[in-house]
């Protein structure tokens, strides 16, 4: 079957036969193009998953591990929808996992010893570091991961972590409310909060992932031992582990419970004290107060503590403990399970004397020479000996990953504060331009001054052979008929620039006192427009299928206001202008005041009218998607900036009228005083409407998401 990449536009073929894995929701094929990636294909593919998918995929988690080919979340890089006809999502794009078992092949003894020998306690205590790390990286984006459990969780002969089956993790829209719930999980993972309960009728959060986060961990640590599993002392059936978790009975906890440890678990004093009062933490105190239950960041810095405190065995250098303890546990422990070294050394692998069942009389074997492999083996070693783990750091903060490409970003994420001041710094910037530029020009207009008309023209010749330039040098020669494009969006960025440069200058010299105080309150007006953009970001998830409900109300709310703005703006400028060139000839002043006047009131009647109207549309299943995706710009960005940003204006435009007329009466002078906060909310809506279209198609087109 032939699929098309709904980002990239690229089409790619899916041969039904190749397989690499088979589940109950869809089938996982190679990509034939790019063996880094691999396409799943639902068996049954619905609207909600492809609503669900695009969420996801417009706000992926940053990657908590910059390690080059590495993905620690195995998050969709883009959607899969059929070609012709009606185009439905069927399936997404991930990156391929390689050279991965899952976690549990790690921490049971029996596999271990067989499959990863030399994979020793430092390496556990790095694999549930970074498994914390990855969980953080989703609890901080405000994913719930929901079905915890050993399968979904791959892992390295480095201790590099990967999460799979993203997709059934529970996604929240930021922007409607609406919660794409994960309606499976595992009861021995489960916190008994939610022990017994449905989970298609319930919303999680994040402690509920932290109870599975401490149930992996503590097998990673102790043996594959459960921390609920133990001999019950009471009379009849032992309870199940459920029942168990349920009470909150921890065997090795502080509490007296009719429970002790299972004889062959580890015991608990052998880990970090750090780490036994933080599961102390979780399975006792969480039991009563889920909130109290340790963080995926808790946990990275306590294991990491952990992992630092641990030293060499002398007898055995695979026999890592911590520093804390006066002599090796695993020698005891390998004594106690009869020559089954659960951390086993070189020479007992190379020699196969590990995979021995278990240790009879026999005479002691001399000693023999180490055995030197070839270097080709030591590349590649046959018995699966691991790398080792020096060749990659685990940062301390997370990474970001690109959008559009698997490598990670090279700076971090810009905090929302920070992002507050830069975009109310840049709309202090571009307030001020833009109202000099129309002061100006209107002054220029008024005054017959030259001088500002004159530096529009310069503005557009320069304008127009920069951006030939541009499109020239920065195009491959297949697109240099865009270079044209780069002519036009010159000839408009020169005539804006030398328009608001000379209509300062020109206000400075001749002391017009009008043009500095636009200059001023465009610089409030672009500050507080900053502000708006930077706080409000846009549904970047695109609906596919039929929208309606809340969803689709907020959708043609936005829509609405565009659309209307631009009907209400089209519609009362045409009407002046058709009067002006209809007999009714005005100075040119008076027509150009009246132009203005009607086009803003015509503006706010438009977007306030389309925002309702919209919305009631949008609510009962007629709202489009949005024209572009993720983080867009260019031609794509300036149409999304423009819908968004007039939707953005209505809004704030609507109130800050409404309460500047009601606060201060005289600025509505010729209006009834109980019509004027309606007169004042209908003209902030046309400015803030206009204002918000032209400023975000430029914001848009420029990327500033």
């Amino acid at each position: 079957m032939q699929l098309q990449r709904q980002f990239s536009g690229q089409l790619i073929a899916i041969d039904s036969n190749s397989a690499i894995a088979s589940g109950g929701e869809g089938r996982i094929y190679p990509i034939a193009q790019d063996s880094s990636l691999v396409a799943k294909i639902y068996h049954r593919p619905t609207d909600e998953d492809g609503d669900k998918l695009t969420v996801m995929f417009s706000m992926p988690p940053d990657a908590p591990i910059a390690e080059p080919g590495h993905a620690s979340i195995a998050w969709p890089i883009d959607l899969l929808h059929t070609v012709g006809g009606r185009e439905k999502i069927v399936g997404f794009v991930m990156p391929r996992v390689k050279q991965a078992l899952p976690v549990h092949t790690f921490y049971t003894p029996k596999t271990r010893r067989e499959q990863k020998p030399l994979f020793n306690y430092l390496y556990l205590h790095r694999t549930a570091r970074n498994l914390a790390s990855a969980v953080n990286a989703l609890h901080v984006r405000g994913y719930v991961i929901g079905d915890v459990n050993e399968s979904n969780i791959l892992v390295t002969d480095t201790a590099l972590v990967t999460l799979v089956d993203t997709d059934s993790f529970q996604v929240r829209d930021p922007y409607t409310g609406y919660v794409y719930r994960c309606p499976v999980g595992k009861p021995e993972f489960t916190p008994p909060e939610l022990q017994g309960q449905t989970f298609r009728d319930i919303d999680r959060a994040p402690e509920h992932d932290l109870f599975g986060l401490a149930v992996l961990i503590f097998q990673l640590l102790m043996e594959g031992t459960h921390p609920f599993s133990g001999v019950y002392l009471g009379s009849g059936e032992p309870p199940s582990l459920e029942a168990r978790i349920r009470s909150g009975h921890f065997p090795t906890g502080t509490k007296r419970i009719p429970y002790r440890p299972m004889p062959a678990a580890p015991n608990l004093e052998m880990l970090h004290p750090r780490l036994r009062q933080m599961f102390v933490r979780c399975f006792e105190e969480g039991h009563g107060n889920p909130a109290a239950r340790p963080d995926a960041k808790t946990w990275v810095n306590a294991i990491r503590e952990a992992e630092d405190a641990l030293v060499t065995c002398s007898k055995n250098t695979q026999h890592k403990y911590g520093s804390h303890l006066s002599r090796c546990p695993w020698c005891d422990r390998a004594k106690l399970l009869k020559g089954r070294d659960p951390f086993p050394s070189r020479g007992a692998v190379s020699s196969g004397l590990h995979l021995q069942p278990a240790k009879t009389k026999r005479k002691k074997p001399l000693p023999q020479p180490p055995v030197r492999e070839p270097a080709a083996r030591r590349q590649q070693p046959a018995t699966g000996l691991p790398r080792p783990l020096g060749q990659y750091a685990v940062p301390l903060l997370p990474m970001p990953m690109s959008s559009r490409s698997r490598t990670p970003a090279p700076r971090a994420p810009v905090g929302k504060f920070e992002r507050l001041v830069q975009d109310a710094a840049w709309g202090g910037v571009w307030g001020s331009l833009c109202l000099a530029a129309a002061a100006g020009v209107v002054s220029a207009i008024a005054e017959g001054g030259g001088a500002v008309l004159g530096a529009i023209f310069v503005g557009s010749i320069w304008g127009s052979f920069f951006g030939m330039m541009w499109g020239v040098f920065t195009l491959s020669p297949n697109q240099i008929w865009r270079k044209w494009g780069g002519v036009f969006v010159g000839a408009a960025w020169g005539a804006f620039l030398l328009a608001a440069i000379a209509g300062a200058v020109s206000g400075a010299i001749n002391g017009n006192r009008a043009i500095g105080e636009a200059i001023l309150s465009g610089a409030g007006v672009g500050i507080v427009w900053g502000c708006i953009w930077a706080s409000f970001r846009p549904p970047l998830a695109m609906p596919v299928g039929r929208v309606w409900g809340r969803r689709g109300g907020y959708l043609g709310a936005v829509w609405g206001a565009f659309l209307g703005t631009v009907a209400g703006v089209c519609l009362g400028a045409g009407l002046v202008v058709w009067q002006q060139y209809n007999g009714q000839m005005r100075p040119v002043n008076e027509f150009a005041g009246l132009l203005l006047g009607v086009a803003i009131v015509a503006a706010g009647v438009g977007a306030l009218g389309g925002l309702v109207s919209g919305g009631f549309l949008g609510f009962c299943g007629f709202s489009p998607k949005l024209p572009a995706s993720f983080q867009p710009s260019g031609m794509k960005g300036g149409a999304l900036g423009a819908i968004w940003g007039s939707f953005l204006g209505t809004f704030a435009g609507a109130v800050l009228g409404a309460g500047v007329s009601a606060m201060f009466p005289a600025v509505s002078a010729g209006v009834p005083v109980e019509l004027g906060p309606v007169a004042g909310a209908i003209v902030g809506s046309g400015l803030g409407a206009i204002w918000g279209a032209v400023s975000g198609t430029v914001w848009g087109a420029l990327g500033k998401w």
